[in-house]
Order: C-alpha cells, then sequence, then structure tokens
C-alpha cells in the first residue's frame, strides 16, 4: 500500500499533518516505533545543499518524523553519509547547511558523527551477502528511510532505493561504481545495499522533487506531494508511474521487476491518500526524465566495431565555462578519470570513464552537463 498526501508547501504544521496521515494509514507510529527503541532516520543529504535547491530532503520532514517517532517512545538519530569526504567536518558542515541541525534542535534528535562501519550479513543479496554499512544503521532497531524524488544521471531516477546508497561511508561508494561499472549491475548492487538495510518504512519528499538534470544539477518541480509505503518497491514503483519514466529504462526499476521485488503493473499497487494517482500524474505531466540508455537498447557490445558503435552512443561528461578548477570531481571520480590545471576547465578521459556521472553529482557548481551524442539519442527513441 503507498500512501498519497497532499502537500503543497513546507509549512510545519502541514508537513507535520500529513506526515502522521501517511503513518496512521499505514496503522500509527506505535505499531513501528516502541518505547526505548533505536530509531535511525536516514534522509537524502547528498552533500552541502540549501533546502531550497530541492537537491535534499526538506528538514521538516525529517524534523517531523523525528518528533512522531519520539512522541511514541523513541530516541532518534539522524544519519547520512553524503558524497565525498566522510568525517565529523563534512557531516557537520552539511547538517548545517542543509536546515538538518535545526531540525534535529527543534526536535531533540540525535545527529550522528559514528563515520565508523559494521560489517552485516546480507542473504537476501545477489552480488552482495556480506557488507560494511554504517554503524549507527546498522545498530538501530528501526531505520526510517527519507528520501527525496529526483531524476538521476547514471540511474535516471532516484527515490526509496537508491536513498539507502548512502548506508555506505564516504569514498567506499566509489569502489562500488568501480567494481559495477554497467547499470543494470550497479542497479543490482544499490538493490542489494537496500536490502542489508531494510528500512521499516519509507516516505519520498515530492513537494519538491527536482526533474531534468538531477541528483543536484536539475531543477526544482513542485507537484506538492508525500509519499510513503512500507514497502520501498511499491513506493518507488509508484513514484516512477507519476513522473511518467518508462520503467524498462530505469536500471533499477527494470532489475527490481527482474528480480520479482516489484511490481510491473502499477495497477497491482494499492494507492491511497487524499490524492490519487491519477491526480499525482497529471501534477507531473511536465516533469523531464531524462534517459542514458542508448547502448543498452542496442546491442553492439562485440567487436572492435561494437565497441566504436557504443561508444559513439553512450552520454558522456561535459565540463561547463561555470568549472572553478575546484578538482572535487577530480577528488571523487572512481577510475581516476578526471584532471584538473589550475585556472582551466576540468577534463575528462572518456576512454577510461565509466559514466557514472559522480563529476556531474558532487560539482559544488554545477559545471557538469550530461551530454547524449547524436547517435544515442537516436537510439533511444527506438
Amino acid at each position: 500500500m503507498v500512501i498519497l498526501q497532499n502537500c503543497d508547501n513546507y509549512e510545519y504544521s502541514e508537513v507535520y499533518r500529513n506526515v502522521k496521515e501517511i503513518f496512521d494509514a499505514c496503522g500509527g507510529i506505535e505499531t513501528i516505533v516502541s518505547p526505548g527503541m533505536k530509531v535511525a532516520l536516514k534522509p537524502n543529504l547528498i552533500g552541502r545543499k540549501k533546502p531550497e535547491e530541492a537537491a535534499t530532503t526538506h528538514p521538516s520532514i525529517v524534523r517531523a518524523v523525528a518528533e512522531l517517532c519520539k512522541e511514541a517512545g523513541g530516541s532518534v538519530m539522524i544519519c547520512e553519509s553524503p558524497g565525498g569526504v566522510y568525517d565529523k567536518g563534512a557531516l557537520r558542515s552539511i547538517y548545517k547547511a542543509t536546515g538538518i541541525e535545526e531540525a534535529a534542535e527543534l526536535s531533540g534528535a540525535e545527529l550522528n558523527y559514528d563515520t565508523s562501519v559494521t560489517k552485516v550479513e546480507n542473504p537476501d543479496g545477489m552480488y552482495l551477502k556480506t557488507l560494511e554499512i554504517l554503524t549507527p544503521l546498522a545498530g538501530a532497531d528501526i531505520v526510517i528511510n527519507l528520501a527525496k524524488l529526483k531524476t538521476h544521471g547514471m540511474m535516471v531516477y532516484t527515490g526509496a532505493m537508491k536513498n539507502l546508497f548512502g548506508a555506505i561511508a564516504g569514498v567506499g561508494k566509489a569502489e562500488y561504481h568501480f567494481k559495477m561499472p554497467d547499470y543494470d549491475s550497479f542497479a543490482n548492487t544499490v538493490i542489494d545495499i537496500y536490502l542489508s538495510v531494510k528500512p521499516c518504512f519509507n516516505i519520498i519528499d515530492a513537494v519538491e522533487g527536482m526533474h531534468r538534470d538531477g541528483p543536484t544539477a536539475g531543477d526544482p518541480y513542485h507537484a506538492g506531494i508525500l509519499m510513503g509505503a512500507a514497502d520501498a518497491f511499491e513506493l518507488d514503483r509508484v513514484a516512477l508511474d507519476m513522473i511518467g519514466a518508462e520503467l524498462g529504462r530505469v536500471p533499477m526499476g527494470r532489475m527490481a521487476v527482474a528480480r520479482g521485488l516489484m511490481a510491473e503493473n502499477v495497477q497491482d499497487i494499492d494507492v491511497r491518500g487524499d490524492v490519487s494517482l491519477k491526480k499525482a500524474e497529471e501534477r507531473c505531466r511536465d516533469f523531464v526524465v531524462k534517459y542514458n540508455d542508448g547502448n543498452t537498447r542496442l546491442h553492439f557490445s562485440d567487436g572492435v566495431l561494437g565497441r566504436a558503435m557504443e561508444k559513439m552512443m553512450k552520454p558522456k561528461p561535459v565540463f561547463t565555462k561555470d568549472c572553478r578548477s575546484c578538482g572535487e570531481c577530480m577528488r571523487n571520480c572512481p577510475v581516476k578519470a578526471i584532471t584538473v590545471e589550475k585556472g582551466k576547465r576540468a577534463t575528462a578521459d572518456l576512454d577510461k570513464c565509466i559514466r557514472c556521472y559522480c563529476c556531474q553529482e558532487l560539482c559544488p557548481f554545477k559545471a557538469v552537463k550530461i551530454k547524449k551524442p547524436l547517435v544515442g539519442r537516436i537510439a533511444g527513441k527506438l
């Protein structure tokens, strides 16, 4: 069951009421949180972004969920590993910039500064039967996932499932990009990570989502909706339908269906709340989703000619005049394909580039664009 609630803005009383109604529709917060329980909240805090940039989970939602959990008797920890450097200084800066520091103060929640990891077993994983995740997530009694509705350069869409990639500490994320450079394998890896954490409940902030060049360089999109479900696969399936995304062209959706985790037909999902799915689709009719699948829709993987065709079709990162030679892209490139010289735009060795678009995602100046060659644009329409 997925709940869709109308929430036109981030005014706190409005957010609190709608978050409570989402939990109430699913049995109430008290069916999830018991007195004395350790609750970890996992928002999307991708970097030092202000709430109005629509790149991170809005602090009013984090505050509302924290307050509801505390009212039920739980102790609450807000926990995230953003992109790039993962240390106390980086966390402190990001908590402050995103408004989460104030949300914690107002709700009485704690902010996590423990950067250690804990090894966990993952019997449901396809690739990752054991892995290391953030210690506070591993040690919590329950995890509540607070995601953001956004497009994504590599995975096309990021919502509930993808938000748990933040369970991997700092630069450890780059290792997974390096080991799983093709999109379907990486999608399955992210699904495995999600299954290792197993949040008990998931909320997506679609009040102000992000479309076009997400997850950080896109444009805010006002949908005015809060979404919630115990099942993240159902929640993401509804979100994909809502924004008009083609399921087969979204790697994580495609792989979740193949693994029997996600319904192929959205009509098989029970959608409730004060916004109908049809109404939600109407609100998002102008939401722009950018696909990157020319080379997966046409397969030229064998031989010299095949590799040449694939190279011609693949989207590529392009560094614009807004580049300030800060080196953030170079430091976070999983395959060290980027070179930065002082006073010059960054450059990427496209023969090394695995098209993970971490450079675009983590650029603080939105100076990286993803350019799809003409051949790839044509193939994507076939």
